[in-house]
């Protein structure tokens, strides 16, 4: 057997066993992550053995802090596999999977196929971050590709967003950055024009709309977004 080529190892699957998984979960939990993966995998678990989920049991029995289940539950939501509605949460399988081509994009290096445009925003972006945070690893590339592609936000808002982080976090993070995104879609923002008429929003741009002379923050916008004020 050592010198033939091994075509891997048979499966039996357990007798009796109760709980099914759809096989795109499986496809996509390399975008997803595997704490987002396990998670979904447990409550759908639960779902189908009739037993209601309680984050700090669900916690214990996977070993994880609370705060990383529920970064795993938000996660899920944003990208389809959950639909949050209170006092229930309703499975899904999301009808397109848009973050898998992006993720084998990234992993295989072929990021260069995008649009000219939105691979020029998207590079911006990632060096945007590595200036003002630190220098975002391949899943935070994928977030990042993930707000901009299947979320619709421009790098723009991405880029206020992070200096909205860096104004309000002693410790920014790639959480706390998509807290203030989700924030910020859920009421409609998706380009810095957006967020202009919502001044509230974001703080770091409270002087571009409380003045009419420009202030340093004004100029500061003007220069990294010139196409915004003309």
């Amino acid at each position: 057997m050592s010198g033939a080529k091994s075509k891997g190892v048979l499966l039996r699957p357990v007798e009796g066993l109760p709980i099914q998984v759809p096989v795109e979960i499986l496809t996509c939990q390399a975008d997803l992550g595997p704490t987002a993966t396990l998670v979904w995998i447990n409550i759908i678990a639960l779902s189908q053995l009739g037993r209601p989920m309680q984050i700090n049991s669900l916690a214990r029995q996977m070993g994880l802090e609370k705060r990383e289940v529920s970064q795993a539950l938000a996660s899920l939501a944003d990208r389809g596999w959950i639909n949050d509605e209170g006092l229930e949460i309703q499975l899904t399988v999301p009808d397109k999977v848009v973050n898998a081509p992006v993720a084998a994009a990234l992993q295989q290096g072929a990021a260069a196929e995008m649009p000219n445009e939105a691979l020029d925003a998207f590079e911006w972006l990632v060096s945007y971050v590595s200036a003002r945070v630190t220098v975002p690893n391949a899943d935070e590339k994928r977030k990042l590709l993930y707000w901009m592609q299947s979320k619709n936000v421009t790098h723009e808002v991405i880029a206020v967003a992070i200096e909205e982080m860096c104004a309000s976090a002693a410790h920014p993070s790639f959480p706390y950055l998509e807290g203030i995104l989700r924030n910020w879609h859920g009421v409609g923002i998706r380009t810095y024009n957006d967020l202009l008429e919502n001044p509230y929003l974001a703080k770091v741009l409270g002087p571009i709309t409380s003045c009419k002379e420009q202030s340093p923050v004004e100029q500061r916008w003007r220069e990294i977004f010139p196409d915004e004020f003309d």
